[in-house]
Formats: structure tokens, C-alpha cells, sequence
């Protein structure tokens, strides 16, 4: 007779999962789709690489005591490891926003966890006291926000969460923050969440706030304040008429609003008036389109206009990729000019929104507390909708949340020819018409790099000399301060690039190399002048040339150039396959 194993051994064969969900529960607790898995987790028989699956399963479907149990083990002093205690206050906030259950009974102690040395755990504690109106924790969150060693990130977060244990208390507290005898980010930071709650008086102190800022203010934490909320825009844009900034303040702003994929009307005119901004283009005639294909074909030049694709004001990497590496937002454009007509090209740019792909078309989704939210649906449940944004941010909306829902248009921004002199367009539609073409744009064939992250924070040690295994181990690998570059059409990473970003003439960038099958491995440099390489954890010999045997699995590829020792001004590293050799690889890209 078959003898069904014991719910033990089910755990460690990993079919626990279904089983759990399905098993009866015993009487005596409290009624839940997740009794088993709790009474499995309170014997402390859990093996620890199961652990954090157990957690999240009880958290995506326990009831609010179960929840509670929990809580009760993340804020118990080293109980739990830090990455278990963090992941588990991330699933008891999607608890709360999607499921709307909470733990059950006083939750208080969650003010143990803001003193936390885990930037993760920190943050969503303080998140968690809003979310769950812990009123008890109003002081220790305004000590946080009003702490001049608080950081700006982390202020916000307190700030917020304030606003919605106590509102009228928080406001007065936000307004003083807002006064010119503040910085710049302070007060910046204190109107965002001041939107929140009074977006009238909100936007007053906003103008005064875009009328002081200096020349490296940036006013992109105002401006989200106000994108964030249903009519915000044109709250905020009625008070900079009245009281408007210095022209580059209003071009800093338009800049962003493109970056994010927002042309909201008002503001957008507003701003662009102040700036000395030509309103948005009308769309050419037939006649004029003609014209500019003609001009584009024998005036554009390819060249240039990679140099316009790739500015950081436009933001065109950030939504397209290109040979595979870029944004992941709007299509991939390797093959647009081997694919489509030139009129279509030009008009792409001039006018995105006629002729958006169905898979592009954007959702707004206006929420039940006023919030506005913009993006392609990255995913659709019966509890939530997943918004992907133009910068690849992905928001998670409670479905018992929205309040309206209309289709969008496309997430590039029309108008954006705007930040183009005429010949630059004309360069950038040249560009786009080459590519997937026969020659230097053709789509790429090869194993090379065409993705990179550029460390961004360097420790001055590591621009002096070349590191040593530990300090090369502590410093880069570990390190979190990476930030994503990316290769020209045919591989060249514009070295001058990477220093204008860090300020540096000793630059470190890193590849990965994903391994299906191992074996031998050759690399080719264009140049090794100035570069020392490592595979994973290992320098090599320097050489343009080298090979290496690597085992299945991801591999890093990092390397420190000095810009002062090299006479090339650009770096391209293919990879190949030696005779005889059985490995089989790709690089990694996207973005």
C-alpha cells in the first residue's frame, strides 16, 4: 500500500508549495489558507534555505494574524538575518497595498527597526509605520525628518509616512521645511510630500523655490510632487506663470518632464515660454516631408547623429535599445532603417504618437487618493496592475485602488525635436535611417560588449593604483554605485563619455558574460593600452589578446582604464570561440 510522505519530507523535495496551500487546517488555529506552512514555521523546523520561500508564501496569503507572526520575528533582536528580515518587511508592505491585510494587534515595536544599520530594513520600517498609521511612531519619524544628517531619500520616506499618520500636524512642519532659509533639496524635498496633502499651497511655495534655484539646482523633486497628481500640473504651472523662474530653471524642468515621457499642456507650454521655447512642431505637409527626406539623404550625417541619440537630455538609451543594449521601454531599433521608409522615420520622431505599436501604448490610471499614474502594463492580476514607466520603474497599483483607467499614447514625448537645432534632427533621422543596413550600423553578428555599468562612486585608492585582490574584491565587486553605459552601434565605448560622468581620469567598467556550456573562451581588446582586466575575482596578463577556461554560470569582465596611458579613445572587447573549443556563451545585454 502506498505511504504518502510526511510534510517534512515534502519540504525538502521542494513540493511543499502546493501541498501547503491545499493541506487542512488544524482546528485550533485561526482560520487561514496558510495553516500548515505557519505551524511548520512556529516548530522552527524550516531548514534555512527554505526559509525566505516559506515567509513570502504565509505573507502573499496569510490572514492578519499570520502576518502578525511574522512581525513578531523580524522585530525580535537577531532573530532573523538581515536579507530575511528585509525581504519579509517588503512582502508584509505588499501585504498591505495589494491585499489590504495587515498585521493583526499593536504594531508599535516597529519603531525598533528605524535605528537599523540595513538601509533596506530602515527604509521600509519607516514606510511601513505610514502604511499602517502607526500613530505612536509620529515623533520618531519627525526627529528622522528633521535631522540634518538625514539623508534626502530617507527624509522623504519619513515625511510621507507622517502625512499620513497625521496631516495637519505634518503640514506646518512641511511648510517651515519650504522656506528660503533652507537648501535647495530641503525644501525641494518638504513641497514633493507638502503636493500630497494641499497641492494649492504646495505649488506657491514651488515657484518661490524655482525662482531661488541656483545653477546646479535641479528641479526634478518638485516637479514629481506635482506629475504625481491628478491635475498637479496644472496647479503647479498657474503658480510659475505668476511667479516664474530664470529660463535655464524651465529648461532643467521640460528636460526632465521628457525624460519621464510627461508633455502634460499646460505646464509644458508654460515652461516652454519661459525657456524661449518654440511650442510643439505641426506636423509637415506632404510637401514638407518630401523635402526634409531629401535633406535628411543628402545632408544627414550618421555619425552626428549617434551623437544626438546618445544625450542624456534626450533620453533616447534610456527607452530603446540598440544592438541589443539599451532601454528595454519603446521597440528595440537595430533594424528601423533596414525595415522602414525614411517619410516613416522622420515622422516617428517629429510625431510619435502616430504611429505607436499596439505593445507600446501606454495606460494613465488615476488612483482613489489622487495619485496619476503613466506606463506600459508590465503585468495585470486580479490584485494589482504593474505600470512600467520611460526610466523602466515599475509601480504596482492595487486593482481596489484605481479609479480610472484610459488608454495613453506613446511614452516618447512629442515635442522632443524641441531640444534639437534643425541640423541635429536632420543628423538623428540619417542615424536612424542606417540602421540594420549593410556596413558600420548593420545589426550586430558578433559576441561583443555592448552593455557596461561604469562605477560611479570610485574610492580615490582605486583611481591612485591598481587594487589588490582584497581591496578589488571589497571596493568594486561589492560595490553598489554601478550605473549602466552603453556601446556604439559597432561596439566602441566612447571612453571621453565615462569621464565626463565620473569626473575621473581612471575609469572601471564591467560586462558580464553568461556561460551555458563551459570550455575556453578567447577575448579580443581593440587595444590594451592602459586597461588591466579581470574575469570575475582573477586579473589577467595584460595583452589586446587573452583566453580563458570558464565554467558554466555568469561571469564579470571588469576593467580599470587609464585615460592618461591610452592613446585610443574608445574600448571594444569581442569574444570568440577558440578551434577545439566546446564552450558555448553570449554577452549579456539589455539595459
Amino acid at each position: 500500500m502506498f505511504k504518502r510522505p510526511s510534510f517534512f519530507a515534502l519540504l525538502l523535495s521542494g513540493s511543499v508549495f502546493v501541498s501547503a496551500l491545499v493541506a487542512p487546517v488544524i482546528a485550533a488555529d485561526p482560520p487561514s489558507a496558510v495553516g500548515s506552512m505557519l505551524k511548520l514555521l512556529k516548530s522552527g523546523r524550516v531548514p534555512e534555505q527554505r526559509l525566505g520561500t516559506i515567509v513570502k508564501l504565509i505573507c502573499d496569503r496569510g490572514n492578519e494574524h499570520d502576518l502578525r507572526f511574522v512581525f513578531d520575528q523580524i522585530v525580535e533582536p537577531d532573530h532573523w538575518p538581515n536579507d530575511l528580515q528585509s525581504s519579509a518587511l517588503q512582502q508584509l508592505s505588499d501585504a498591505s497595498t495589494t491585499r489590504k491585510v495587515t498585521p493583526a494587534g499593536d504594531l508599535s515595536e516597529i519603531d525598533k527597526l528605524f535605528g537599523s544599520d540595513q538601509k533596506a530594513i530602515r527604509e521600509t520600517s519607516i514606510q511601513l509605520a505610514g502604511q499602517w498609521n502607526v500613530s505612536s511612531a509620529f515623533d520618531s519619524l519627525k526627529s528622522i525628518a528633521s535631522n540634518s544628517e538625514t539623508s534626502f531619500e530617507v527624509q522623504t520616506i519619513a515625511l510621507l509616512a507622517m502625512t499620513k499618520i497625521a496631516p495637519d500636524k505634518t503640514k506646518s512642519l512641511l511648510s517651515n521645511l519650504a522656506q528660503g532659509d533652507h537648501s535647495f533639496n530641503e525644501r525641494s524635498t518638504a513641497i514633493r510630500v507638502l503636493s500630497r496633502i494641499d497641492v494649492k499651497a504646495a505649488a506657491t511655495l514651488a515657484a518661490k523655490a524655482l525662482v531661488d534655484a541656483g545653477e546646479h539646482d535641479l528641479p526634478t523633486t518638485i516637479l514629481d510632487g506635482f506629475l504625481d497628481r491628478e491635475g498637479g500640473s496644472n496647479v503647479l504651472a498657474t503658480a510659475i506663470e505668476v511667479n516664474p523662474p530664470r529660463g535655464d530653471v524651465a529648461k532643467l524642468a521640460l528636460r526632465h518632464m521628457f525624460s519621464i515621457g510627461r508633455t502634460d499642456k499646460e505646464l509644458s507650454a508654460v515652461l516652454s515660454k519661459i525657456a524661449g521655447i518654440a511650442g510643439d512642431p505641426k506636423p509637415p505637409t506632404k510637401a514638407e516631408l518630401a523635402a526634409l527626406v531629401i535633406e535628411v539623404n543628402e545632408q544627414g550625417d550618421p555619425a552626428r547623429g549617434e551623437q544626438v541619440f546618445r544625450r542624456n537630455d534626450l533620453s533616447c538609451m534610456k527607452c530603446h535599445a540598440v544592438s541589443k543594449a539599451g532601454g528595454q521601454i519603446g521597440p528595440d531599433l537595430s533594424a528601423i532603417g533596414a525595415s522602414s521608409p525614411l517619410d516613416y522615420v522622420v515622422m516617428s520622431v517629429l510625431d510619435p504618437d502616430q504611429s505607436i505599436k499596439e505593445a507600446y501604448t501606454t495606460r494613465v490610471v488615476i488612483t482613489t487618493a489622487g495619485r496619476i499614474h503613466q506606463g506600459l502594463v508590465a503585468d495585470r492580476t486580479a490584485n494589482a496592475l504593474v505600470l512600467k514607466d520611460a526610466t523602466g520603474k515599475q509601480t504596482s497599483i492595487p486593482i481596489g485602488d484605481i479609479e480610472d483607467e484610459v488608454e495613453g499614447k506613446s511614452l516618447m514625448p512629442k515635442g522632443l525635436v524641441k531640444f534639437m537645432t534643425h541640423a541635429e534632427f536632420i543628423d538623428l533621422a540619417k542615424y536612424l535611417s542606417m540602421l540594420g543596413k549593410p556596413g558600420e550600423y548593420a545589426i550586430r553578428s558578433t559576441q561583443r560588449m555592448q552593455r557596461w555599468k561604469l562605477l560611479t562612486e570610485t574610492p580615490q585608492e582605486l583611481i591612485d593604483e591598481v587594487p589588490t585582490l582584497s581591496s578589488f574584491e571589497d571596493l568594486v565587486l561589492r560595490s553598489k554605485s554601478w550605473l549602466s553605459v552603453y556601446a556604439k552601434v559597432n561596439g566602441e565605448l566612447p571612453l571621453d563619455e565615462l569621464i565626463t560622468q565620473t569626473s575621473q581620469p581612471v575609469v572601471y567598467v564591467q560586462g558580464e558574460l553568461n556561460v551555458s556550456n563551459g570550455g575556453t573562451i578567447q577575448g579580443t581588446l581593440n587595444s590594451a593600452e592602459g586597461i588591466q582586466l579581470w574575469l570575475d575575482d582573477e586579473q589577467l596578463e595584460s595583452g589586446a589578446m587573452f583566453e580563458k577556461t570558464l565554467g558554466a554560470g555568469v561571469h564579470t569582465v571588469t576593467l580599470r582604464i587609464d585615460s592618461n596611458a591610452r592613446q585610443a579613445g574608445a574600448v571594444k572587447l569581442e569574444f570568440n570561440r577558440p578551434n577545439g573549443s566546446k564552450a558555448e556563451f553570449a554577452v549579456v545585454d539589455g539595459n
